[in-house]
């Protein structure tokens, strides 16, 4: 985005993990373009990191959460970076910038790395425009309740420094495509079929595609397993680690799409993609392509959309009364009216254009208007040090009913479910947020209701290939006929004393439910010496709703009882166990 004014410039850095710190970061860029502004937006592992210390222009960062209160992949390589110790105190003297944060304040570390990455720049000399801000999921207008009053803040005081050399752009002017996007008109055909090859990743072929729960139980839950093509360079992977998967969108999904946008007939014409900016065009995209590809491979016409979406969308519709709609959805005043609309329901991109059938978007902004693909993690079921060349999966086919006629879907889980055996993906590792003590000899606890197993089960493969023998897993599911998952595998461990299977059922039994956080305080005993007397350590895996805080309480509840400590007391004892990571959680929603 150009400026008339050479010395209007603002950077804007972003760490996103799913693309919501994305997404907000391109929303500022385009605000600072209407304010005359020339903006850059990168992500924070993408720009030299040499270049924060010679900056003459505000640095604006937009950071969200992943795991547990960790920056997202594409920061971490430049938070490393600012954390060496070698960096004199004053290195950023001069620099002016600001932080917001995307986080979920029902997370115990809510917006950490907005919060230590502020601390940290301020550390080293660099002067806060105005105070961080902390963008909560948990607000009823979502990251917005926050960003819009933020962001209001961050103008005023920029425009302060920089006063207008003429009016603010007004709302009513579209702003130029971040890409040139151009049809090859000499009548070639472009093949959509490969798989993006995707640096840092491993092609691999699905050998397994097994259910686990019972057909009649409500939840599908499948055991996914990848065989490595290439066995000669294996990847390096551990216990507790997670396999990263773009999924594509389907064809029938993807020529719905098309046909409502008018687009079947030149789906498949190439055509040339080349960036404004360089380093924003993604690395794995073909420059000559189709739209058919584009949007099998990389646009996600399932997601959600944001807010950007409707703001980009309403430039384009030619129908007064759709574009009325468009605005307020845009507007700040009408967060409320596209929260009940769109994403309570979970409206599709797709869902939404057939409710605007006058809303067409030209080709050339297809990079600024649909949201990509975003990558799904899963934690890893299997131990490379027993099946180097095989990667395991314990996926939940995501499917719920909303208010919407159709069932609310997963992209990738569909795109699993669907999947033939011996079809090629490209998988690539990332490191999990729980790690397996150094010594065998450390008992380890482990709970896990439903599909939070998962990453035990690679903890109890290398455990008992190790020889480790005092593995305690506590496991839960509704019930016992139904979705036991892995029974055989864990029963077969106890037979072999490997393991030591507490379970809980919470279906099925007329005269009680029962839950892990039961089990434990049933068990008292054995865990207090377990952790008291052995070191052991605690890993709780699963659904992040209520689990892990009655859990946590369980533990409390043992230490006070078997410690003769009060509430408190055992409260702080198991928070030492936590900064210690002798008491470890990876749980989502």
């Amino acid at each position: 985005m150009t400026s008339i004014d050479g010395d209007r410039k603002l950077l804007v850095l972003y760490g996103s993990q799913t693309g919501y710190a994305q997404d907000s970061a391109h929303r500022i860029a385009r605000q600072g373009w209407r304010r005359h502004f020339s903006v850059r937006v990168q992500a924070m592992d993408q720009i030299d990191k040499t270049e924060i210390f010679t900056a003459t222009c505000p640095v604006i960062f937009v950071c969200s959460t992943t795991g547990q209160g960790d920056e997202p992949d594409n920061m971490k390589k430049f938070w490393r970076f600012l954390l060496r110790k070698s960096i004199p105190h004053d290195a950023l003297d001069g620099l002016s910038f600001a932080v917001f944060g995307l986080g979920d304040s029902s997370y115990e570390k809510y917006n950490f790395p907005a919060k230590r990455l502020f601390r940290r720049l301020q550390q080293l000399g660099a002067t806060p425009i105005v105070p961080r801000g902390d963008g909560d999921d948990q607000h009823y207008l979502g990251i917005d309740g926050a960003l819009d009053p933020w962001l209001d803040m961050l103008w005023d005081a920029l425009l302060l420094r920089y006063p207008l050399p003429e009016p603010i752009v007004p709302d009513s002017v579209v702003p130029d495509p971040s890409f040139d996007v151009t049809f090859v008109t000499n009548g070639q055909h472009v093949s959509c079929g490969r798989v993006p090859e995707t640096k840092g990743s491993f092609s691999a072929r699905l050998v397994v595609a097994d259910r686990l729960t019972a057909l009649d139980h409500f939840q599908d839950v499948r055991h996914f397993q990848f065989e490595l093509e290439d066995q000669e360079l294996l990847p390096e992977w551990g216990p507790g680690d997670c396999a990263v998967l773009r999924p594509e969108s389907l064809v029938p999904d993807v020529n719905k799409f098309l046909e409502r946008m008018s687009w079947s007939d030149s789906a498949d014409i190439p055509l040339i993609i080349a960036a404004h900016d360089p380093s924003e065009f993604p690395h794995w995209i073909p420059k000559c392509t189709t739209l058919r590809w584009l949007f099998t491979h990389y646009f996600d016409v399932l997601a959600v959309p944001r807010r950007s979406f409707f703001e980009m969308l309403y430039y384009f519709s030619e129908h007064e009364g759709e574009k009325e709609r468009l605005h307020d959805f845009s507007s700040t005043e009408g967060q409320d009216e596209l929260q009940t609309y769109c994403m309570r329901p979970r409206r599709t991109i797709l869902e939404v254009l057939d409710d605007l059938p006058h809303s067409r978007v030209p080709v050339e902004y297809i990079f600024d208007v649909f949201p990509p693909i975003a990558e799904r993690s899963f934690s890893i079921s299997s131990a490379s040090a027993v099946t180097p060349t095989l990667v395991d999966l314990t996926v939940a086919i995501v499917n719920y009913n909303t208010i919407m006629q159709a069932p609310r879907v997963g992209v990738c889980t569909k795109w699993l479910a669907q999947m033939p055996l011996t079809h090629r993906v490209q998988l690539r590792f990332a490191k999990g947020t729980m790690r397996l003590p150094v010594e065998n000899s450390t008992p380890i606890i482990m709970v896990g209701p439903g599909t939070g197993i998962a990453a035990f089960m690679s903890f109890i493969y290398k455990r008992c290939s190790d020889g480790a023998k005092a593995n305690y897993l506590f496991f839960g599911c509704r019930n016992e006929s139904k979705d036991f998952l892995y029974r055989e595998q864990l029963e077969q461990w106890v037979a072999e004393g490997s393991l030591h299977l507490y379970c809980a059922f919470s279906r099925g039994q007329a005269d009680q439910k029962v839950y892990v956080q039961q089990r434990i305080r049933e068990n008292g005993d054995l865990i207090w010496s377990l952790i008291n007397n052995l070191e052991a350590r605690v890993f709780v895996s699963g659904n992040a709703n209520r689990m892990p805080d009655d859990v946590r309480q369980a533990f409390i509840d043992v230490v006070k009882n078997h410690a003769d400590i009060d509430e408190e007391a055992a409260r702080l004892y198991i928070q030492s166990m936590i900064k210690s990571s002798r008491y470890q959680e990876e749980c989502w929603y």
